[in-house]
This record gives C-alpha cells, structure tokens and sequence, in this order.
C-alpha cells in the first residue's frame, strides 16, 4: 500500500508541476498535442505499475526461496495470477491520481484529496449509498481497487479470504482505468493552457 500510495504522489507531482512551471504551454507550442501529452503521463505511469509489480515480484521470490523448506516450480509459480491484479491495481490509482493532477492543478492539494479519497469515499458510501442500492458499492473506484486484492489478514482471523481472481472486479478496474484517463483527456482538452 505504501508503495502505491508514493508512485501516486509522484503522478501527481508530475501532472501539477507541468501546470506551475508551465511546461504543458510549451510543450504544446512546441508542437505536441494534448493528446500526445496524455500519452506521455499514461506510459509514465504503465512504466511505473510495471516496475512497481517486477519489485514486488522480486520481493515475493526472493522471499519465497529464503523461507521456503521446498523449493519446486510449482510452489515457485503458486498464487503468481495475483501479480497481474497488483498491476491493474497501481495503474488505477496512478490513473486516479494523474487525473486529480489535471482537475485540481495544485500538488498540495491534490495529495491531499488523493490520500484521504477512500475515506470521502467511505463516508459517501456509508451515508448515501449503502442503504438505498447496495448493489452499487463495488462500482466505486476506491472500492474496485479494494476488491481486486483483498488484504489476507481475514485468514489469520480463521475467516475465510478470496484467493482467485474476481473477473467482475477486473472488469470494473479496467472500466475506471479507461475512464480516469478519458476524463483526463477531456479536462486537458478544454482547459485554457
């Protein structure tokens, strides 16, 4: 969690420091268009995700072959459907957090929105939504990428954890993605730079 929340903060300081030094203006005098400026920000942070889920793949084996008392192929590939999901999960909320950068255009206030957004999201939901269509809950984009990967911490508890891959949940994520940087595009578009 940490991990993404840092990748996040850095989206979006490099989405609002294009704005404060006004290297958007020049980029797009330059003669790059807006729609190549998004693209920019959106490889960035498919590069980030990408790095993000290599490390944690590193961690988990290297771990996993310290700790481990067998160490087999198939125990070495268990579980790893679980490091896709960790990607689409980083590049949401990368997503999330770069159109924030473009909507809000301020990086202390924009980080500020960006770490307390499961907690608005939380209060909305409690208040608005959860007693008259409950059914809607999973639709919201902090709770999509909640319900990707699901803490394991519930199994210390002797409860039971989801442990596969929700393809109603990656749908929903792969919807917000599509839409996070849609509404991205549209907010540079017609914003005076």
């Amino acid at each position: 969690g940490v991990l993404k929340i840092v990748l996040g903060v850095l989206a979006v300081i490099s989405v609002t420091n294009e704005y404060t030094y006004r290297t958007v203006r020049q980029n797009v005098i330059d003669g790059m268009s807006r729609a190549q400026f998004l693209f920019s920000k959106i490889y960035t942070n498919l590069l980030l995700s990408l790095l993000s889920a290599l490390l944690i793949f590193i961690i988990g084996l290297a771990t996993g072959l310290i700790y481990s008392p067998d160490i087999s192929f198939d125990r070495v590939i268990a579980d790893m459907e679980f490091l896709p999901l960790y990607f689409l999960e980083v590049f949401m909320f990368l997503s999330f957090a770069t159109m924030l950068g473009f909507l809000i255009q301020r990086a202390g206030l924009t980080i500020i929105v960006l770490l307390l957004a499961k907690l608005i999201e939380i209060i909305f939901t409690a208040n608005v939504v959860q007693g008259t269509v409950p059914a809607l809950l999973p639709f919201f984009p902090m709770q999509a990428i909640w319900n990707l990967i699901e803490l394991p911490f519930m199994r210390y508890a002797f409860q039971e954890i989801k442990d596969y891959v929700d393809f109603k949940s990656v749908a929903i994520v792969m919807g917000w993605i599509f839409l996070l940087n849609y509404f991205s595009y549209l907010k540079l578009k017609r914003s005076d730079i």
